[in-house]
């Protein structure tokens, strides 16, 4: 009776409000480690120093090498300038990201089939390995595939409401989402056939129907369009050397290997997430059964997404989120025989009205949703960073570095985040400093030394590659000729300018 009183809006409110604050309790311990963590992944340097380059005045692409769009550096730019440069406001950004990803979400799901499925598969999704984590670090695909949800849903919207503009707002969002990572591109075949099936329903008429079709793809791909050349002209990013010959270039493909792949994916779904692994498998049964085709979507969005993985080089942790959405997507169709047993709780009255398979459904969607109720808060836990970790070594590498920043114009290093702490930049060529970059040869020895001649940097400092640099003749005798050696410093090799001596 309660739920018939509340209508079915502010039910939706509340069902998002119960998910925040479960997210909050889960993510409380975080506040601290939020602050304190030093780098939760290596990424966090790479984006907090292109920002800060580009506060500075530097160019994208142009003189900031980046093997990503540029969207998400300007905003975090912008961002830094409102709040200050420390890593807690950088990251709070993506947690911003974050909460819209979960809030359009849960709106696409409820779209479809009722604020119970949305809630459990927020919830799935919160819970899913390594979200918590990534949700709050300094990295492009949580904003990615934030705009690529917020996407997905103005495309449901128009589904729903049949409204052509609902279509070129889903295809300016599309677009924004790849002017920060080209991680989702593969999702526009999808969409097209999801326009296309959506009008099948609406109209008879073969003319009229292609027309129609044809006019509405036009439309989000128009927008898409117009949207991304406007943001990649705006930040120069076009440039094929540095955006897709990084990634898809021969140079990529002989220097990792896909054997492992399909085991690393494969141990995550069914070690880590085994109870999303077995209510995704539940809703895949139940999409068919039930005929709820609109769930064809995640389906196809997971079995592309994995293939495309298990023959992608290298495949990151950070990239199982882009699984993991289809996946969550899909345990909201799992919980449905569990709320038709609810809902049709008269059986239990009436055995003679029983479906037993609709029952059996039902009781096993339930048992799998206790499971991972159960499992919600030890699964997430391990994800969570904690202090037991000492970084004070490397807030000592930071004192170090700015004892002589008044005299330092450049750091020149191979872990850019201690520049962002120190508030110096790092030459723009060496701001991805990464294993991709390296093993592709798209940064040689040679161009180091090139570059440490060209800048001459008052400060190094080697900590992640130093096999890379040291096995450099001209790198090594440049350092010791014109270089002094922190002693003071473990964890790094840290070097001054002697002149500064």
């Amino acid at each position: 009776m309660f739920l018939r009183i509340i209508n079915q809006q502010k039910l939706s409110y509340i069902a998002l409000l119960l998910i925040y604050v479960v997210l909050a309790i889960i993510i409380a311990p975080m506040v601290v480690p939020l602050k304190e963590e030093f780098q939760l992944n290596f990424d966090e340097g790479i984006e907090t120093m292109r920002a800060l380059l580009y506060m500075k005045g530097y160019l994208p692409h142009k003189e900031i090498w980046s093997d990503h769009p540029f969207l998400f550096t300007q905003l975090l730019s912008f961002w830094l300038t409102l709040f200050g440069k420390s890593i807690l406001y950088a990251r709070l950004l993506t947690i911003v990201f974050s909460a819209l990803l979960i809030w359009f979400f849960f709106e696409i799901i409820r779209l479809e089939l009722g604020v119970f499925p949305a809630f459990i598969g927020s919830v799935s999704l919160v819970a899913s390995s390594g979200f918590v984590r990534f949700s709050s670090a300094v990295m492009i695909g949580i904003p990615a595939l934030s705009l690529t949800v917020i996407s997905i849903y103005f495309l449901f919207l128009y589904k729903k409401k049949k409204h052509s503009y609902l279509l070129a707002i889903s295809g300016s969002f599309f677009a924004l989402a790849l002017q920060i990572k080209f991680l989702t591109v593969f999702l526009i075949p999808i969409i097209f056939i999801f326009i296309i099936i959506t009008n099948q329903k609406q109209f008879s008429g073969d003319a009229k129907l292609i027309i129609k079709i044809t006019n509405h793809i036009l439309i989000w791909l128009i927008c898409f369009g117009i949207t991304f050349l406007i943001f990649s002209f705006l930040f120069h990013a076009l440039s094929y050397e540095q955006l897709l010959g990084t990634h898809f270039g021969n140079e990529v493909k002989t220097a990792f290997s896909t054997k492992n792949s399909f085991e690393f994916l494969s141990n995550v779904i069914t070690k880590k997430d085994f109870d999303l692994f077995y209510l995704a498998i539940l809703g895949i049964f139940v999409v068919f059964i039930k005929r709820k085709w609109e769930g064809l979507f995640p389906i196809a969005w997971l079995g592309i997404a994995f293939l495309l993985l298990i023959n992608h080089q290298p495949v990151w942790p950070h990239h199982y989120c882009l699984i993991a959405i289809p996946l969550a997507w899909l345990t909201a169709y799992a919980s449905l025989p569990c709320l038709d047993l609810f809902k049709k709780r008269n059986y239990l009255l009436k055995p003679k009205n029983i479906k037993i398979n609709n029952y059996i459904l039902g009781v096993i969607s339930l048992g799998l949703i206790i499971f991972a109720l159960i499992n919600l808060k030890p699964k997430v836990a391990r994800d969570i960073p904690s202090l037991q970790q000492d970084y004070s070594p490397q807030f000592a590498v930071v004192d170090r570095i700015l004892d002589d920043k008044n005299s330092t114009q450049w750091l020149f290093t191979d872990i850019p985040i201690y520049g962002f702490y120190a508030d110096l930049g790092v030459p723009p060529e060496i701001a991805v400093f990464s294993t991709k970059r390296i093993k592709t040869k798209q940064l040689t020895k040679e161009q180091v030394y090139e570059l440490l001649v060209k800048y001459q940097p008052e400060q190094i400092l080697i900590g992640r590659f130093k096999g890379f640099f040291y096995t450099s003749s001209d790198i090594y005798l440049y350092i010791n000729e014109n270089y002094v050696k922190s002693d003071d410093i473990s964890i790094a090799d840290h070097y001054v300018l002697k002149s500064l001596k």
